[in-house]
C-alpha cells in the first residue's frame, strides 16, 4: 500500500506509541500531534493495513477454503469411511476365520 509522506509520520507517531505500550487512545493523540485528522478507528485500520496485521473476519469459513485434515493424516472423508470399512471387514473376517480354525480343530 503506498503510503503519503504525512500518512508516514501519523503512522509513525501511532506505531511508536503502540510498541511503546500504550492504547490505541494514546496513539491516536500522538497521530493527531503528527496531523491525523481522522477518527480513531481510521488510524487503527491505517495503521493495520500499512503493516500488514489485519486481523481476521469473523463468520462463517468461506466455502473455497479446504477442508483440515482428517486425524491420522486422512486427507478425506472419503478415505477416512474407507479405512474404517476395511478395518472393520478385517476384524469380521478374522474373527470368523478363527471360529472356523476352532471348529476343525487346527
Amino acid at each position: 500500500m503506498a503510503v503519503q509522506k504525512g500518512q508516514a509520520a501519523i503512522i509513525e507517531a501511532a506505531l511508536a506509541a503502540r510498541k511503546g505500550g500504550k492504547t490505541w487512545a494514546a496513539a491516536f493523540q500522538a497521530g493527531k500531534e503528527a496531523g491525523c485528522n481522522g477518527s480513531q478507528l481510521g488510524l487503527e485500520q491505517m495503521v493495520r493495513k500499512t503493516s500488514g496485521k489485519v486481523p481476521g473476519r469473523r463468520g462463517r469459513p468461506s466455502t473455497n477454503a479446504q477442508a483440515p485434515e482428517a486425524p491420522g493424516g486422512v486427507p478425506s472423508v472419503e478415505a477416512l469411511v474407507e479405512r474404517i470399512v476395511k478395518d472393520r471387514v478385517r476384524a469380521a473376517l478374522d474373527g470368523v476365520i478363527a471360529d472356523l480354525k476352532r471348529a476343525q480343530g487346527l
